[in-house]
């Protein structure tokens, strides 16, 4: 008794406010249970223990005079002397403390007959709770006879919500008390125990559902039923976490992330869709650029996270979820599987369902390790398939660049094809998978030594350390220039037009004038270029330039210096540039431009040509856009038009206002 009181005094000094769990949800129990499934108490039931309960009564202890309020007053009525509910707890507390044998069963009844009356039914189970639990110590017997009294849905809901209210410390009294009853109502009541604990570890409710007779197959079944009915409230907390970072502004996402990780870990990777699509739902929301970039990560550094334990796991999981496979997240799960296996991760990629993103994910993977351990990369370079050794080294020199330019132009001579000639290294690029990002990498690798040391890059590519071919050399020493022309054009002008002709090119002077930021002052500087094949390539490239800026007229008069058979090359060149226009009212105003029939109907071939033979790439045309070339042609040029647009109708497109 002593052991009782303790409880129910701590509980009343220490509660504020019991939150109780959704106990008549639809998982467990038949849906609609309230007050007439409570409403249980008949007068065969009463009439059969009446008796035996006065009889209790006596020899518990004298009742209170006026029967302690359960006569004349009560416990119902007693209900409305308290505004709040932690009062009223406090109240029932004291009540139960003092209470009898009789009046703790008088209690039972009047809370199965006034459910309701005790603010919520999260209230009524936890009066109930503190009753049993004092009766149980009392008498066994007489807790069993009870709930025995109950139809089978009644008790039920009884034994479930007496135990999801079961104070935790007292989990071996919890086990004694459900053995009293059989096997469904054992049942029911580990549910309740479950689905009511904030505390219980899982190991010990397996422990204590082994001890109630259930095998531990079964217990991990209830405890996974369990995680899932708490599956919706677990993935809002997640949402709302990412709302919450992105209203702010922030990019810091690794809380969101952790929650997301601990959800899947608990819960198994059958869950990770469901999480995924909590991302994918906040991505679709407005977001600053900045946190954009951080978030479009989250989902990547996600499954990396849950792939540490298990990265082959993880990966056959994405692989098996049957759609469209996603490479980002295989990417990030292979970079976790590339640090611990990687001669399986190979293997595994060589598999013909995952032929068409081999080549993407490893790439990745190359991206990844070599922008987080370059050094590592390269010393684990027979790690990596031997057909992208050069790409490491590629990756590798251009995270170098950064701080060492030059050593990273020292590793690009490693790569296999860097001696061969600009023609063969072209081939080999059309009638291979290496993609643009390998070649766009040496540009910026070349760029950067020239931004360090324009000069010094020069000699670099002209000796014989560099290895290159002439052609190459020649290629690369154009991209010098490029860089050069922007951040001081005076000395690379100067520089350029000291460099040797070689045959059948041009100065880089010309380069100069085409890439440096004034163009008036280009201009200027034409009179200064060597003659022939630079000269002419000058002219266009500030001619490009001047196109761009829409002074179509300053390129005219540029090009009437000229002699004639170059000016009408010059004029027929800035006719095709002006083909290329976009969008398509700035095209239609670059032909007007023109000065000749001749010129404009140039820029429609171009134009036409462009979107027949290459309708990949070129922008989209509608009839009412050709419609629009027919002022600029001549009648035999409409007939072809015409012509072509029958030949071509499946590329033409429909009219918007259509």
């Amino acid at each position: 008794m002593n052991q009782n009181k303790q409880l129910v005094r701590f509980l009343a000094l220490t509660i504020p406010v019991f939150v109780g769990i959704e106990i008549v949800g639809a998982i467990f129990l038949p849906q609609p249970v309230n007050t007439d499934v409570l409403v249980q108490n008949t007068e065969v039931q009463n009439s059969d223990s009446e008796e035996q309960l006065v009889s209790d009564s006596k020899s518990g202890g004298s009742a209170r005079q006026n029967s302690s309020k359960m006569n004349e007053d009560s416990l119902f009525d007693a209900l409305t002397e308290y505004d709040n509910l932690f009062d009223l707890k406090q109240a029932l507390l004291r009540f139960v403390d003092d209470a009898t044998q009789y009046e703790l069963v008088e209690i039972f009844h009047e809370v199965r007959e006034y459910p309701l009356a005790f603010e919520s039914i999260h209230t009524t189970h936890w009066l109930r709770s503190v009753v049993l639990s004092k009766l149980f110590e009392i008498d066994s017997d007489k807790v069993q006879s009870l709930i025995e009294q109950l139809d089978e849905q009644t008790a039920q809901i009884v034994v479930y919500g007496v135990m999801s209210e079961w104070p935790q410390m007292y989990e071996d009294e919890a086990v004694k008390f459900l053995a009293l009853f059989d096997t469904g109502l054992k049942r029911q009541g580990l549910l309740g125990l479950i689905d009511g604990s904030t505390s219980l570890h899982r190991s010990r409710v397996i422990e204590m559902g082994r001890e109630l007779g259930f095998q531990e197959d079964y217990l991990t079944g209830l405890l996974d039923q369990h995680l899932l009915a708490r599956d919706h409230t677990s993935l809002d907390n997640i949402a709302t976490e990412l709302e919450n970072t992105i209203s702010k502004g922030d990019f810091d996402f690794r809380e969101a992330e952790r929650k997301a990780v601990n959800f899947v870990l608990a819960q198994g990777l059958d869950s990770l869709p469901r999480v995924l699509e909590v991302f994918d739902a906040q991505s679709k929301g407005n977001m600053s650029q900045s946190t954009r970039m951080f978030f479009n990560g989250a989902r990547s550094r996600l499954v990396s996270d849950i792939a540490v334990s298990d990265p082959e796991q993880m990966f056959e999981y994405l692989v098996s979820l049957g759609e469209a496979l996603d490479v980002d997240l295989l990417s990030a799960v292979s970079d976790v599987w590339f640090g611990s296996d990687p001669e399986t991760l190979w293997n595994r990629l060589e598999g013909t369902d995952l032929q068409d993103i081999r080549h993407d994910v490893i790439e990745d993977i190359i991206g990844r390790w070599t922008l987080r351990e370059p050094d590592l990369a390269l010393v684990s370079l027979e790690k990596f398939p031997p057909e992208y050794h050069d790409l490491v080294y590629v990756e590798v020199a251009l995270e170098v660049a950064k701080a060492s330019p030059f050593h990273a132009l020292e590793l690009l001579r490693e790569t296999s094809d860097w001696s061969q000639t600009r023609s063969d290294r072209e081939e080999r690029r059309r009638n291979s998978d290496r993609s643009v990002a390998h070649y766009f990498a040496i540009d910026r690798i070349i760029a950067s030594a020239t931004r360090a040391s324009p000069n010094s890059t020069i000699d670099w590519i002209e000796s014989e350390e560099s290895h290159l071919d002439d052609s190459m050399k020649q290629q690369f020493l154009d991209d010098v220039f490029q860089v050069w022309s922007k951040s001081d054009p005076y000395t690379a002008f100067e520089m350029a037009q000291q460099m040797p002709l070689s045959t059948d090119t041009a100065g880089f002077e010309a380069t100069v004038l085409g890439s440096m930021g004034d163009v008036d002052q280009a201009i200027e500087w034409l009179t200064r270029v060597r003659e022939g094949e630079t000269k002419t390539n000058a002219y266009r490239r500030v001619m490009w330039r001047l196109q761009a800026q829409d002074r179509i007229s300053d390129a005219l008069e540029l090009g009437s210096a000229l002699p004639e058979h170059e000016r009408k090359e010059y004029n027929e060149a800035l006719a095709r540039n002006i083909g290329h226009r976009e969008p398509f009212d700035h095209l239609i105003a670059g032909i007007r431009a023109l000065p000749s029939q001749e010129l404009q109907v140039k820029a429609i071939r171009t134009r036409l040509l462009f979107i027949y033979l290459l309708p990949d790439t070129a922008p989209k045309i509608t009839n009412k856009q050709l419609d629009q070339f027919k002022e600029f042609l001549t009648e035999r040029e409409n007939r072809l038009l015409d012509m072509g647009r029958r030949m071509f109708k499946d590329l033409i497109h429909e009219d918007l206002s259509e």
